[in-house]
């Protein structure tokens, strides 16, 4: 990261956590996709469908629950990640929530309820996202689980 001068970027982190989550993201959509019905490729094939209008038109709206779960599950990580970004990132212009609420005490003293205000505030996206959207997640995560 030094090398490229991606040191202290948002750039750096968004490659780093890209390059982390794909992996976690294509296992968790796999099961997922591998229960969409082989038919409805075939049929849209036989149908006159590209290969690409049959992605976009037959399989991503069937997808769409299991994109989702794996896209909160992402962020999730993402978002409450210490690590990489206290590793990465010192300037105070780019720390992350969870790097900024470490740096909140000092030698002497642990503001323990500032603290806990502020993992409250950053639990509170999200929260919402999954209090919004909770049908879609329980469906993402329940349609792979079982093939048959």
């Amino acid at each position: 990261m030094r090398e490229t001068g991606m040191l202290n970027t948002h750039q750096g982190l968004i490659v780093v956590y890209v390059a982390l989550n794909v992996p976690f993201a294509i296992w968790i959509l796999r099961n997922y996709f591998l229960s969409i019905p082989k038919e409805m490729e075939e049929v849209a094939w036989m149908d006159g469908a590209s290969p690409v209008r049959t992605v976009v038109s037959v399989i991503l709206p069937q997808a769409r629950p299991g994109v989702f779960t794996a896209g909160v599950f992402t962020f999730t990580a993402c978002w409450t990640e210490f690590l990489i970004a206290v590793t990465l990132n010192s300037a105070d212009a780019y720390r992350t929530i969870p790097v900024g609420m470490a740096l909140f005490g000092d030698q002497y003293d642990v503001p323990y309820g500032t603290i806990f205000a502020a993992a409250t505030v950053s639990v509170l996206p999200i929260a919402l996202l999954v209090l919004v959207f909770r049908k879609a997640v329980v469906s993402g995560l329940t349609s792979g689980a079982v093939k048959g």
